[in-house]
């Protein structure tokens, strides 16, 4: 699909190759009005190869140096606090209280099998080889 550029600004090398630009675009067929791109000379549309060009060019301004990647840029972990009481401290707290009798504890306390990984054996038959991520509570399997 080729779009038709109105206007460019802001370009910017990529890498310290110099073999892509970013830029800010606006295209008579886009609602946007002003569109993030990265331009090649080798793109396969041409649109892409011409901004590329005319950015090298000068027509958009001086191309300025690649943005250099600090800390503020990276992702980090958003956060939360969240306060539990596990199932087995409750449990211990109530038979410590007189709550429940050992035998009421054994009617409560469920058997359940969970999925904790993925394991196949190998061509030979021996030694299986399985994937074993952690499980919702922290616990790794091995």
């Amino acid at each position: 699909m080729h779009f038709t550029i109105t206007e460019a600004r802001n370009p910017q090398w990529v890498d310290s190759d110099h073999n892509r630009i970013d830029l800010e675009v606006k295209f008579e067929e886009l609602e946007e009005e002003w569109l993030p791109y990265t331009a090649a000379p080798d793109d396969v549309c041409e649109h892409s190869r011409t901004l590329y060009n005319k950015a090298v060019a000068g027509d958009y301004g001086q191309v300025s140096e690649e943005y250099t990647v600090t800390e503020d840029d990276l992702w980090t972990p958003v956060t939360d606090t969240m306060v539990t009481v596990s199932k087995e401290s409750l449990v211990q707290i109530l038979l410590e209280k007189g709550v429940l009798t050992d035998e009421e504890v054994d009617e409560i306390l469920v058997e359940e099998e969970i999925p904790i990984g993925f394991r196949r054996p190998t061509k030979d038959g021996t030694n299986p080889v399985w994937h074993s991520p952690m499980v919702s509570d922290g616990r790794e399997y091995n």
